[in-house]
């Protein structure tokens, strides 16, 4: 059996959602990955191919907690670019929960 919880983290106080692209230098690429899985505000990360090589997305209690995400948290992780997305409104998060079968 699987449970799946669902919540908006608006109602934890975490209304802006971001999206980063970095570019990161290959030798730092793995380091920072970790780091940012293992950053609180980071709810996804992964390594990607193109200009950007590695992505995460993060939700924040307000901009300026994104700024000092942006300038302090990731200083020293080998990244050479970021860029930012604010995400304003989500179309689709995940799929509908699946309704269990009930045995007859």
């Amino acid at each position: 059996m699987a449970i799946q919880v669902l919540v908006e983290p608006r109602r934890l106080g975490l209304p802006i959602e971001a999206k980063l692209l970095l570019h990161v230098a290959p030798d730092h690429l793995a380091a920072a990955g970790r780091a940012l899985a293992d950053h609180p505000s980071v709810h996804g990360a992964f390594a990607t191919s193109g200009p950007s090589n590695l992505h995460a997305a993060a939700y924040f209690p307000d901009l300026a907690a994104l700024y000092g995400s942006l300038s302090h948290d990731l200083v020293d992780l080998g990244i050479t670019h970021v860029e930012s997305a604010i995400v304003s409104h989500a179309a689709k998060r995940t799929p509908a929960p699946v309704q269990p079968l009930l045995s007859r």
